[in-house]
């Protein structure tokens, strides 16, 4: 595991792990473990909506990458339907995928450093919780002080996402979108398995919490 950056307070904690790996319950936890959760997601749902960005977009995808709207002026990007051309393991989808990321990552990523620096100033909690889907792919290492990757066997995972209304396939072509486990193993100073209970995981994120400094 690759050491850490000097420690300071509140100490900024990036999560990974792979599809439907329980990222997100891992991060519920810790903002509620006197944490302040940061959602580089929500920030995507932000940027997807400026102008200059969607412009962009459509210059590359087309209109079809719209919500269909009542109002010609309103213009909305259908997240589904980018992502269908984007998440895939064909040259062509790969393609697409680095020119969204070369768009969107940027844009994000200042939004997010932004929001980092505000919170280091004024809030008093232990931790900040980083919340990117693609935190290692989307450069957000540099912001992090500490990385804990969830890791949780491949069946838990895909039943996890078909609950969430997925396909098999779909499971399997956002997969390969993302780094391999042992590349993501690489960055991770912090590893805990989502392989239980709610119960299980919270014991070993209050081991966790209670070994960081400050």
């Amino acid at each position: 595991m690759k050491s850490v950056q000097a420690q300071r307070n509140p100490i900024v904690i990036g999560i990974v792990g792979g599809i439907a790996s329980g990222k997100s319950e891992v991060t519920r936890l810790l903002g509620e473990m006197d944490g302040i959760v940061i959602s580089a997601d929500a920030i995507a749902h932000r940027v997807l909506q400026e102008p200059g960005v969607i412009d962009s977009l459509i210059e590359i995808f087309g209109e079809r990458i719209l919500v269909q709207a009542e109002s010609d002026n309103a213009r909305t990007i259908d997240r589904a339907k980018l992502g269908g051309l984007v998440f895939g393991d064909t040259d062509d989808m790969r393609v697409m995928r680095k020119r969204l990321e070369a768009i969107v990552h940027p844009r994000i990523r200042h939004v997010a450093r932004s929001e980092l620096e505000r919170l280091k100033k004024e809030v008093t909690t232990k931790m900040i919780i980083l919340d990117a889907p693609l935190l290692i792919e989307g450069k957000w290492l540099p912001f992090c002080d500490r990385i804990l990757m969830i890791e949780s066997p491949d069946a838990k995972r895909q039943k996890r996402a078909m609950d969430r209304g997925w396909t098999k396939q779909q499971w399997i072509d956002r997969e390969s979108a993302q780094l391999s486990f042992e590349e993501k193993r690489k960055h991770a100073t912090d590893i805990i398995q989502n392989d239980g209970t709610i119960a299980h995981l919270q014991q070993q994120l209050d081991v966790f919490v209670a070994e960081l400094p400050g």
